[in-house]
Formats: C-alpha cells, structure tokens, sequence
C-alpha cells in the first residue's frame, strides 16, 4: 500500500532508508525513528547503555555495536557496557529525527481495509498517532471512492487516552473493487495519505421465498419465510408496509393469522442474519417486498344436476371467490359425459342412474375447492298409450301415458286430429270435450320432458255411441 505524508520538519520517506559507511546500520527504518521519538530520547540512551532495551529499541544495540566495532572505545563498570560517545550519539540521533518520528501517520493494524461482502455488515476503524494530538484528527476521502453503502465517519476522539478513530462502516450495495486515497490531517497543518484498497464480494445470503400465497378472508392463514446461503440464526421484522389485517410476522419467520377482509397489502420484510459457519462470520441482511393478497371463499356450482339416457346434455359449472381463471376437473361422471376446459360438463349419457360426482375447481393461485355433486340421469322418455275410446255425448278425460323422462312433460299433436267435439290439453297431456258422431282417428303425439327428452307416437282415438 503506497503512503504520502507532509507537514513535518526533517520528513523522510517511510521506506527503509540506505545505509552509508560508520553512519546508519542498514537495518534502521523510518518505522524505527517514529519509535524512537515515542520511547524519548533518554529512555533509548538508558536502554542502550544497560543492555535492557526496551521494546522497539532493540535495533539502537545494533547501532551501537556497529559503532564499538568501527574503533569506538567502551569502558565496563560495574558489569554494565558504557561507551564514551553513546550519549551525545545518540541523543543527537532522537533530536535529529523528532521530526520524522513524530510524522502524522496511520497504524500499522490500519494499513489494510477487510475484505467486505454485500448485505453484510462492514466495520473498519482507521487508527493513527503523533502529529499534534491534542485535538481531533479529520479523515476525508482525497480521491478515489468508497464501495457504495459505505461511509468514512470524519473524526472520533478519546482526549484522555489521545486515542484518535476513523471509522469506515455501512453495508455494501455493490460487489467489486474500489481504491480510495485516505487523507489523515491535524490540526497543526500536518497529514497523512494511504491509499486503500476494497474487494467487495457478491452477495451470500439472500430471502429466498419468491413470492406469498394467497390468504382466504375469515380461514386461518400459515407460511413460513426462508433463507438461502451463509448458515446463519436468522431474526424477522416487517420493516416498511403492513401485512394485511388479522395477520403477523414473529422473529423466526413466520406469518400466521386469521384474514379480517379482503384486499391486498404491499410489504417489506428485513431477515438479519448472524452466522453460524466460522468460515463465514458476519452480520448480512436482506429486504425483500411481498403483497399478500386476501380472497373470497372459493365456491363452485352447477347449473344442472339432471340427464337423460340419450338426449344430449350440456351443463355450466361457476365458480366464485379465489383469484380467475378457474380450470375444473371431475371424477365419477356417468358415461358419456365429459368435463371441458371451458368450464362444462357435456355429453350425451348412455346409463340411467344416480351418481355421486367429485367436482374439483382450482383457481390461478393454483388454490382447490373440491365438492361432491349429485347427479342424476332418468330413463329415456317413451309414450305408452296406444288407444284411446270416449262414448259420443259423454264428457271425456283420456290421459296419455309415458315412462321414462324427468320433470314436466308437455305435449303436442304432430299429425291428425280427434274426433270432433275432442281436444288435447297439452300442459296435461289429457284428450278432453264431449264426442259429437262416432268415428275412429289416428293422430300422432309428442311429448318433451324438462330433461330435453322427445319421445313421438301415433295413438288411435276412437269415439262410439
């Protein structure tokens, strides 16, 4: 990661600095020189001189040695190693350097931003030191941009401690790899750059349920949200919207209720995940919107229940309530008789009889209504009278026979006519009146039954005196 940094007298660049014959050891860094400006100058003489460095001072030894070996002379007391010029060396090296050591800059932990997921929680916090501390710091974004869902929270600070925070947290909306420069400033005028890099994943943990099942208005209502992805406990809320009335959302997911009326309600529901896969630890998120839709009750019915053995037959079916288009089914219909795409049941029967049919109605949410329908086929109409006999000057009431049939019969005269004074009632189907002269008639009949049926016959009607 590349650094830039300005402000600070005697700056040098924070990479290893060359070394140069009975001057610097080559493992002395600018990292080592800020270190020195924070343990002080007489804690580093100290260190060198009792041979007890103190962490980040280890390498003023080295120095040193490497001065006793270029003909620097030591002189033991006491057990402890003192050389003559160690003090004036190296307090001049911590004065020299004050203002390279105290250079604004970032933390070593805060050099690298985490790697980020979108829909999961992202936390990282910028830590830095020295410069002029006993104000806030400012962070700002110089150039570059931040993955979106992400925010840099300018200044964070803990006087006490002179402990100064940036912080970089939101959610990532968008999977990919953004840079950023980062610029750290005090406010002496100092600051300090580094450039960022963020790999944003794609997302993990999604809602998986695609869509809700209608509920039925007044008919308890139960369906269950689900996940996909990082195995997580999952917590639900309804976050934007309401579910319909009599119907609510519990934290494990699921939506159960009774249905207080019918309509539709839009809604959002937020799924907060915590993993539980160590491989993948995080808090993700995600929202997704649903409408919910309440319906009438679905009810089915026929128009006609009654047949009859070959006369052609053709029936409705209606359904209410659900959401149309409805599609229908049957089982149990008497033969001859078929159920159409249309919504009918149609045929002509061959077999008198009742039967117990199964009638299933399954609207477009894919939602059955199945109910039994009695249906019934009566025999074939068919005239039986073959005669008829009325006495000349008496009153007359010659009935018509049939078999068969259903319902009402009604009655017409195709062909001839009754003896004079004779006549057909034809809502009885009675040959009724007072013969005038004998004589003997063939007339021909119809009769049609309230199933449809014909059933046609010639009758002799005779009148004697």
């Amino acid at each position: 990661m590349r650094a830039r940094s300005s402000g600070s007298a005697g700056e040098v660049p924070r990479d290893r600095l060359s070394a140069s014959a009975g001057s610097w050891p080559a493992a002395v860094t600018a990292r080592m020189l800020r270190e020195a400006h924070r343990l002080g100058s007489k804690q580093l003489v100290k260190s060198a001189v009792d041979r007890k460095p103190t962490p980040g001072a280890g390498w003023c030894l080295c120095y040193f040695r490497s001065l006793q070996q270029a003909g620097s002379s030591p002189i033991v007391e006491g057990g402890s190693m003192r050389f003559l010029r160690v003090f004036s060396l190296v307090a001049a090296l911590a004065s020299v350097f004050v203002g390279v050591a105290a250079a604004l800059d970032f933390n070593d932990e805060s050099e690298e931003a985490p790697r980020g997921e979108v829909g999961m929680l992202y936390h990282f916090e910028l830590h830095s030191h020295s410069g002029c501390d006993d104000a806030p710091y400012r962070y700002v974004v110089e150039s570059g941009t931040l993955p979106p869902g992400l925010k840099l929270t300018p200044q964070s600070y803990d006087l006490p401690n002179k402990v100064h925070t940036g912080l970089i947290d939101g959610m990532p909306a968008e999977g990919g790899t953004w840079t950023a420069w980062i610029a750290l400033k005090d406010h002496c005028g100092n600051s300090a750059e580094l450039l960022f890099t963020f790999e944003i994943w794609p997302r993990r943990f999604t809602i998986s349920t695609d869509a809700l099942k209608p509920g039925t208005v007044n008919a308890p209502y139960s369906a269950t949200l689900a996940t996909a992805g990082v195995r997580s406990n999952v917590t639900w809320k309804v976050s934007a919207g309401s579910l319909p009335a009599g119907l609510t959302l519990s934290s494990n997911g699921s939506i159960t209720g009774t249905p207080a009326a019918v309509g539709s309600s839009t809604f959002t529901v937020t799924a907060t995940g915590v993993s539980t896969d160590p491989s993948a630890d995080g808090t993700r998120i995600d929202t997704k919107q649903f409408t919910l839709s309440v319906l009438q009750p679905l009810t089915a019915s026929v128009s006609r229940r009654v047949a009859e053995v070959g006369v052609p037959f053709r029936a409705t079916l209606q359904g209410t309530g659900g959401q149309s288009p409805y599609t229908w089914s049957a089982s149990g219909l008497p033969a001859g008789l078929t159920v159409g795409g249309g919504g009918t049941i149609s045929g002509t029967p061959v077999r008198a009889g009742s039967y117990l049919v199964q009638l299933t109605l399954t609207d477009a949410n894919g939602t059955p209504l199945t109910q039994d329908v009695r249906f019934t086929v009566a025999r074939k109409l068919t005239i039986t009278t073959r005669t008829l006999r009325a006495t000349v000057g008496h009153s007359s009431r010659l009935g018509l026979g049939t078999h068969g049939g259903f319902g009402r019969v009604t009655w017409t005269i195709v062909s001839g006519r009754p003896p004079a004074g004779l006549a057909l009632d034809r809502r009885t189907g009675r040959i009724i009146g007072v013969a005038r002269a004998a004589g003997s008639e063939r007339v021909t009949f119809r009769a049609r039954d309230a199933a449809g049926g014909v059933s046609t016959k010639t009758v002799i009607v005779t009148a004697t005196g």
